[in-house]
């Protein structure tokens, strides 16, 4: 099975680097959504998509043709006293300045731990398989948040870390899934590259 992992058009958030989380659902921005247009993406069976206005907003222009279904799972990490704030609006803040601080710090203060969020869009990834294995689907397309994307990649390919798929807006990876692994049990899988290299035209 192929999985299109897409991160959803810029915000105005994204754009000036705030932490965009679960708690906030801003709209795709006007210039997002024009570069999202522009774009040519490979046609899936289906779409899935956080429950999140810029997901849907994303899902819909990209996929013009498909009626997006939600998965809760796929909501992005609640950042807590993070949620729509920079960087340095929050330096100074002893709750902020502790966590990052903290080696090893796993709970976004006031938020998501990050064990809990990796865990939820594992399984996410889990029903949205086996869901669209039972429907007949060989090729998905999953239109979600930066963080998911990297928490789902992270713990499906072995050896890789968590940073190592940041993408940018728009962006993302074709992820083929092993079915002899999915039937014993593992989730494993091989990434075939990025979306930003392979379908873009």
């Amino acid at each position: 099975m192929q999985i299109l992992l897409v991160r959803h058009g810029q915000t105005e958030g994204n754009k000036i680097h705030r932490f965009v989380g679960g708690r906030t659902d801003e709209p795709v921005s006007e210039e997002g959504l024009a570069v999202l247009a522009g774009r040519r993406y490979p046609a899936p069976e289906y779409v899935f998509t956080s429950p999140m206005r810029r997901c849907l907003q994303t899902a819909r222009t990209i996929f013009p043709g498909q009626d997006p279904e939600t998965v809760e799972g796929f909501r992005e990490c609640d950042f807590g006293i993070l949620e729509g704030k920079t960087h340095e609006e929050l330096l100074g803040d002893p709750a902020y300045d502790a966590f990052i601080g903290a080696a090893g710090a796993d709970t976004f203060p006031g938020g998501e731990s990050i064990p809990g969020f990796n865990a939820r869009c594992l399984e996410a990834l889990r029903r949205t398989v086996e869901e669209s294995r039972r429907r007949g689907y060989g090729f998905i397309a999953c239109c979600v948040h930066g963080g998911v994307i990297m928490a789902v990649l992270s713990q499906v390919i072995a050896g890789s870390s968590y940073y190592g798929w940041n993408v940018d807006n728009g962006e993302g990876y074709l992820l083929v899934i092993d079915e002899n692994r999915w039937k014993e049990g593992q989730l494993d899988g091989t990434v075939t590259g990025g979306i930003a290299h392979r379908i873009y035209t």
